[in-house]
């Protein structure tokens, strides 16, 4: 995808965006910061000023930390001699945040961006490249794949730095329920699609928890998604995650009409019979489902939220348990788990920074994606974090006890991460919780469903006017479909609809793009 960039910029999708971006805390001593023996590590890093430096990104549920004052925090400061400074942004506005900085003129001197974001400026000038100076920082270098450094990238520049992404989530189901019915744990090369199905139904007719009501379901959706929440039971069918591959073209997942026509017989099944939740469509997320012991499969959860859940779950059923399953085969053996492509999130460095500045915040990020930096800045800082056992263990202080475990790993989770799929596994996590989870991991990671285009679909100008609400008509056919207010087949009219609207020049602009990028 190394010329996507400039298909993009001939389709008119970049917009205009103040040129002059954030005020310079020093003078550019290099006119232009291209002296190579600032370059080099060690030598802004030795520094004598203390430079301040600002970091904005997205922040989720708790948000981010309260100041500035974080002993993590603290502890960077005093290591490189700068003054971190962190602007945590709700997600929900960081869109409107990352509009309000750019045309105010004073970005932060470091961002981290989704994939539409990062391409939206990717080229007005206003991110560093950082191409020339990647080889004197090989940690950092090394934190990512040639592909995932290139990905979104225009050829021979490095606007990003890419945020490491693995599979998590996989097939959950209800162990306790099974148990209550005598169904034995589904074996993975005989879980098949009416293997699920035959279970998800008994969940819903036998009462598994046996308190003589018909108040249980085998499965829930998400109105509010193409998805559905539900992508096991897509990649069984054989419908693509977003787009897919073949004959080397890139073909869209709203273009496969038989595989839509067997999906949501599928579906329409399962909400007719009740074993899809009927409030299917007014869902906007599944947790509090799972909780209540209303729910027999979770299709996309991860090893952490089901052990989350579990504990919730066990204050009203205490022998209540999700365990993980592979996924479900279907016809052909197809089977999935969605998979992130590695480089689509980027961390960005404002291009008005004097050298100085510049290599003082990539010496560290060096260190920042290192074992030692990944120590501190996931685990936290011994003392006040966590505290070291007689014995060579670990054990959180009650002061991360009393503000949440993994709220010390904010800056790993929410700006830069190494390539490491252990990323919530802690120095004091219980020795069987860490293998579980990693080996989780690693089992999500053999069935791949991933989005072929991915670095692509931003190339067209067409979706950018017309994606959304495309997306959506198409989305509300499929809903109309599973509950029953639209037969079956109407979902070939909801594809020609979509390709007349605007999917065939879709298809036509991306496919463009990514034949360039070949």
């Amino acid at each position: 995808m190394k010329k996507a960039i400039a298909t993009m910029l001939a389709l008119g999708l970049v917009v205009p965006m103040a040129a002059g971006c954030a005020g310079k805390e020093e003078n550019n001593k290099d006119g232009g910061g291209t002296n190579a023996a600032a370059s080099a590590p060690g030598k802004a890093g030795d520094a004598t000023e203390k430079i301040k430096i600002e970091i904005m990104t997205a922040s989720w549920t708790g948000g981010g930390w309260p100041d500035n004052n974080h002993p993590i925090i603290q502890y960077i400061d005093d290591k490189f001699n700068v003054d971190l400074q962190m602007q945590w942004v709700p997600n929900a506005n960081f869109v409107e945040k990352m509009n309000v900085v750019s045309a105010s003129g004073k970005m932060p001197d470091v961002i981290r961006l989704d994939s539409t974001m990062f391409l939206k400026w990717a080229d007005q000038g206003v991110f560093m490249d950082l191409q020339p100076y990647l080889a004197a920082y090989p940690t950092l270098h090394g934190v990512a794949t040639p592909e995932s450094w290139a990905l979104l990238n225009p050829k021979g520049k490095i606007y990003g730095i890419p945020i490491y992404e693995t599979a998590q989530n996989s097939t959950y189901a209800r162990k306790d329920w099974l148990d209550s019915l005598g169904i034995p744990q589904p074996a993975d090369d005989a879980f098949t699609i009416d293997k699920f199905y035959e279970i998800a139904k008994a969940f819903t007719t036998q009462d598994p928890d046996k308190n003589g009501k018909p108040d249980t379901f085998g499965f829930s959706a998400l109105g509010n998604s193409l998805k559905l929440g539900d992508p096991q039971l897509e990649a069984a069918f054989g419908l693509a995650n977003g787009w897919k591959e073949a004959n080397g073209e890139l073909v869209p997942v709203e273009t496969q009409g038989p595989e839509w026509t067997a999906f949501l017989s599928f579906m329409r099944k399962a909400y007719e019979e009740g074993v899809l939740d009927k409030d299917f469509i007014t869902n906007t997320n599944f947790n509090d489902k799972y909780a209540q012991g209303k729910v027999g499969f979770a299709l996309d959860m991860h090893y952490q939220f089901s052990q989350q859940t579990n504990k919730q779950l066990q204050t009203i059923a205490p022998n209540g348990q999700f365990v993980e399953l592979s996924p479900p085969i279907g016809a052909g053996g197809a089977r999935g788990t969605t998979t992130p492509t590695s480089g689509m999130l980027k961390v960005v460095l404002n291009k008005d920074m004097d050298a100085e500045k510049r290599d003082r915040i990539l010496k560290l990020f060096d260190w920042w994606v290192s074992p030692e930096g990944e120590d501190i800045i996931k685990n936290g800082i011994e003392g006040e974090q966590y505290e070291k056992n007689d014995d060579g263990t670990f054990k959180m202080t009650d002061a991360l006890k009393a503000e949440g475990e993994g709220r010390q790993s904010l800056l790993w989770n929410w700006v830069l991460r190494g390539n490491t799929n252990t990323f919530n596994i802690y120095k004091w996590s219980d020795a069987k919780w860490a293998a579980d989870m990693k080996k989780s991991i690693d089992d999500a990671g053999k069935y791949p469903y991933k989005n072929a285009a991915d670095g692509y679909l931003s190339s067209s100008a067409t979706y950018a006017q017309k994606g959304g609400e495309l997306d959506d008509k198409f989305l509300q056919s499929v809903l109309a479909i599973i509950s029953g207010k639209k037969p079956v087949d109407s979902i070939l009219d909801a594809i020609a609809d979509w390709k007349k609207n605007g999917g065939d020049r879709i298809v036509e602009e991306v496919n463009a793009a990514y034949k360039a990028g070949q």
